[in-house]
């Protein structure tokens, strides 16, 4: 089995949104290990010392068990451009550690910043975020991501985005995107106009 990965944003000396977290853990144990009783993210994050001040990256490597934990700093990654892939077959359910997939198709793609991943016509997301479609001041995320984060079921929770499928050919209709991760909230005013940033 491959490691499984977990990444946090560590704010002012707290982890973000750890209910969220943890309840893709459980889900991973429950699917790949058939175990209800997951580790603690809460215990064990009590155990660490976290910056006080700032914002970080907190990645996480485990298995049944945790195996590795380390602190980075974050710098946040200018997305401007985007192209449309066919991940033909490619199944992502679980967050791997193992992203090599993704960075083939991103160095791949130089001339632009970010590839939107698409399978059996349908539209799922990128290689760092899940993705959230513009219709005025609706907002809509595809309904069959790659892998659903944990801003993407925290947002659908607290009503402020709603789960469509989204087909290539739709995209069209969409005035414009935004990125959806731990680092990176929904925010109208910092969305992308659709009609510039696919090349």
């Amino acid at each position: 089995m491959f490691d499984l990965l977990e990444t946090f944003q560590i704010k002012n000396g707290a982890i973000q949104h750890l209910h969220y977290h943890q309840k893709r853990v459980n889900e991973a144990f429950l699917d790949l290990y058939q175990l209800d009783n997951a580790f603690s993210l809460k215990d064990f994050f009590e155990q660490q010392e976290l910056p006080s001040e700032g914002i970080f990256r907190g990645r996480l490597l485990y298995e049944e068990e945790i195996k590795s934990f380390e602190i980075l700093p974050y710098t946040e990654k200018i997305i401007k451009t985007f192209t449309l892939i066919d991940v033909e077959e490619y199944e992502y359910p679980y967050k791997w550690a193992d992203r090599s997939f993704f960075a083939f198709h991103l160095q791949n793609n130089p001339e632009v910043d970010e590839v939107i991943f698409h399978k059996n016509g349908l539209i799922t997301d990128c290689t760092i975020a899940n993705l959230v479609f513009w219709k005025g001041e609706k907002a809509y995320t595809p309904k069959q991501p790659l892998l659903n984060g944990t801003t993407r079921t925290r947002l659908l929770t607290e009503n402020k985005i709603q789960e469509i499928d989204i087909f290539v050919k739709q995209i069209h209709e969409f005035e414009r995107i935004s990125l959806i991760n731990v680092f990176r909230e929904l925010n109208y005013e910092n969305s992308l106009s659709l009609t510039d940033c696919i090349v």
